[in-house]
């Protein structure tokens, strides 16, 4: 006989709180994004691919580009 046991729920952590990422790191995603795509990243493209504004690219652009450099993953074999 198949009997039914039920787990205690627990608390979801709050969508907002999941998707809170903040300028820089999504700036960095999309330039890892772009450079995977052979794509060239400017701040042009940037603003452009990500949905940023100019203001946003000139602010945070450096270091997300810091970012996204020290993310990159190579493998020598």
């Amino acid at each position: 006989m198949i009997s039914q046991q039920f787990r205690a729920a627990t608390k979801a952590a709050p969508p907002a709180a999941a998707k809170t990422r903040s300028v820089t790191e999504r700036m960095a995603d999309t330039m890892r994004e772009m450079r995977a795509a052979g794509q060239m990243v400017t701040a042009e493209t940037v603003a452009v691919h990500g949905d940023f504004t100019n203001a946003e690219v000139a602010k945070f652009g450096p270091e997300a580009a810091n970012l996204a450099r020290s993310r990159e993953t190579r493998q020598v074999a």
